[in-house]
């Protein structure tokens, strides 16, 4: 009795109970200088709002429509959208490519048809969207379309996310509520899984009800970046504190590349995400060639990541005899001048790319 005594009123116990009212105090001072919308655009605003759950950030981003709109349209594997884009190969061009990934393919790809200028481009990808995305979106747009050649991007980073199926969790500070099938292997074969809402209109309908709490329980069953700390909103997205805990469990929280990607050794090739990478560009080669089209992968390396994509498929590629480019053979991703603030590839770099893929694309010969 003695000792419970000392613990609940001794000496500890009391700095303890000051320490969480200065912390409580602290949050409220946070909450009232940054809580206005005006205050919450500012750098140091933004800082605190960055930790506010997946569901909270999705709220703000209905309810600030034209702040958020464009993040919330972006990457939906729609088929109604798929076919309004023209399929007709523009004037005064002899060659149309398609192209699926993310904005690094879609930078290179662009730059390789302003360098040829008789090229028409039609392209479809998502914010940072792993293969799953892009591989879903060949299929979805293939009914629509006839290419000459299609490129296929592959951002070494985004691997690790193939774990997912939505840009939901792995974008945790700007969350991008697209979704796209989740892909395992069944032996040699590949199977997939739908994500119960696969459209805009749908998720619009969707969120805050029924239909959204049996997406999320998918995404608990089939994503492996869920955790309902990281992903649902309650009274804790009103804390200040709670928000930065949050953002640095998150930061720190290698839930998609454990397993899968190493830092200092590179991919897991035994890992189920290389594995059915692997598959799905051997399945993609076989769909394009029963096609008529040609395929060229585009292997880019995120900044620190070395040659770790070329050594996880390229062996792969080359005795599947796919067609490919990989950026580590143009310049290094360990070096850092060769990638903006933001993570893309600085324009010389992705002139670079784009020659080669020019060459790749007219089927020139590269020196």
């Amino acid at each position: 009795m003695g000792l419970l005594k000392t613990i609940l009123l001794g000496r500890s116990a009391k700095i303890v109970l000051w320490v969480v009212v200065w912390l409580a105090l602290a949050d409220v001072a946070v909450n009232f200088a940054f809580g206005s919308r005006a205050a919450k655009n500012t750098s140091l605003g933004r800082y605190f709002e960055y930790g506010r759950s997946v569901e909270g950030k999705l709220s703000e981003a209905i309810t600030e429509e034209r702040k958020q709109g464009s993040l919330l349209s972006a990457g939906w594997i729609d088929p109604e959208l798929l076919k309004s884009v023209s399929s007709e190969r523009k004037e005064g061009t002899d060659l149309t490519v398609a192209v699926y990934g993310q904005s690094f393919s879609m930078h290179a790809a662009h730059a390789a048809v302003a360098l040829d200028g008789k090229i028409t481009l039609r392209g479809f990808g998502g914010p940072g969207a792993p293969p799953n995305h892009s591989y879903a979106g060949y299929k979805a747009d293939t009914p629509f379309r006839k290419a000459d050649v299609v490129v296929f991007g592959v951002l070494s980073s985004s691997v690790p996310d193939m774990g997912s199926m939505s840009g939901l969790i792995w974008q945790f500070e700007s969350p991008a509520p697209f979704t796209f099938p989740r892909y395992r292997l069944a032996g040699a074969q590949l199977t997939e899984e739908q994500p119960s809402i696969r459209s805009e209109a749908q998720f619009r309908e969707a969120f805050g009800k029924q239909e959204w709490q049996q997406f999320k329980q998918q995404l608990g069953r089939s994503d492996r970046g869920y955790h309902w700390f990281v992903f649902d909103q309650s009274p804790l997205d009103r804390s200040a504190i709670v928000r930065l805990v949050r953002r640095g469990w998150v930061a720190h929280n290698e839930a998609y590349d454990r397993g899968v990607y190493d830092a200092h050794t590179g991919f897991n090739v035994d890992s189920e995400e290389v594995r059915v990478l692997k598959v799905m560009l051997a399945d993609l080669s076989r769909r394009t060639q029963e096609r008529g089209e040609r395929l060229i992968v585009l292997l880019m390396h995120t900044r620190g990541q070395s040659d770790h994509l070329y050594r996880a498929v390229g062996p792969t590629l080359e005795a599947a005899k796919i067609d490919y480019i990989s950026t580590h053979t143009l310049f290094s991703a360990n070096d850092p001048t060769n990638f903006l603030p933001d993570g893309h590839y600085v324009p010389a770099s992705n002139q670079k790319i784009a020659k080669v893929l020019l060459d790749k694309i007219r089927g020139r010969t590269t020196p």
